[in-house]
């Protein structure tokens, strides 16, 4: 469905000067129902709309009308709303940039439920257990990112792609929550996630270009060479001194 842009940016003006003079109308009605997509989700012509939107649904549903409702209604308005600004947005982009956008946003979803698959791992599984913290602070930004030639429903297989900034030793640490992930999901254990089709990730010589990093870690989580190619890094990170155990027990898999 083609997005096209309701309001105009001379209606917008008009309506955000209206705001300032006292006894101001709504920018919209619930017979003519209007949104911009070409401002912001809080823009004042959009919060408008969201209160038109909460008082209509509350009338028409029946829902108790509380400053709890409204504002419940008003924030998941807000939030579709955002949902369908970024289409358009990606509407006015060409095919490439389109496509480009998209394996963006699946590599980002991979990498975070990657991260999630590891962390509920360590909850559920007692000898990860110690190590939950820890993958904490890593987080989602602490996690190698994937990409693939193709894409396809069944049996992709996606080159890691390990940031730029983790030392080596951390890819070996972090593997062992993957392989017993996989060990777990063939042999049926609940502790695996189940559903869509396994995923293989190959180890390559390719790094993350995504400069972000995750501050605040022990010094030997980040790469040696990647601090020593800029000496401001390291006042950056705010390592800490702490020394950690970046292992497993030696039977985990058995």
């Amino acid at each position: 469905m083609q997005i096209v842009p309701a309001v105009s940016l001379e209606e917008r003006a008009e309506f955000e000067h209206s705001t300032m003079l006292p006894n101001s109308r709504e920018a919209t009605s619930a017979r003519y129902f209007r949104f911009d997509v070409l401002g912001t989700a809080s823009s004042p012509w959009n919060k408008s709309a969201a209160r038109v939107f909460a008082k209509l649904a509350i009338r028409q549903l029946s829902l108790p009308n509380s400053y709890e409702m409204v504002q419940a209604i008003k924030k998941a308005f807000t939030a579709h709303l955002r949902t369908i600004m970024r289409r358009y947005k990606l509407s006015l982009k060409s095919r490439p940039e389109r496509m480009q956008m998209k394996s963006l946003g699946r590599r980002q979803a991979r990498k975070y439920q990657l991260f999630h698959q590891r962390r509920y791992l360590a909850y559920a599984f007692k000898p990860l257990r110690r190590h939950t913290a820890m993958l904490e602070r890593l987080g989602v930004d602490g996690t190698s990112s994937d990409e693939s030639d193709h894409e396809t429903e069944e049996q992709t297989t996606y080159q890691i792609l390990t940031p730029l900034w983790r030392a080596p030793h951390i890819a070996a640490w972090l593997r062992m929550f993957d392989s017993l992930h996989n060990i777990l999901r063939k042999s049926g254990d609940s502790s695996a996630s189940h559903g869509s089709f396994p995923r293989r990730r190959r180890v390559g010589q390719r790094r993350s270009t995504n400069i972000k990093f995750v501050p605040g870690l022990p010094l030997e989580v980040y790469d040696p060479g990647w601090i020593a190619r800029d000496a401001r890094r390291k006042y950056d990170l705010h390592p800490t001194t702490e020394q950690y155990e970046f292992s497993h027990q030696p039977d985990i898999v058995e």
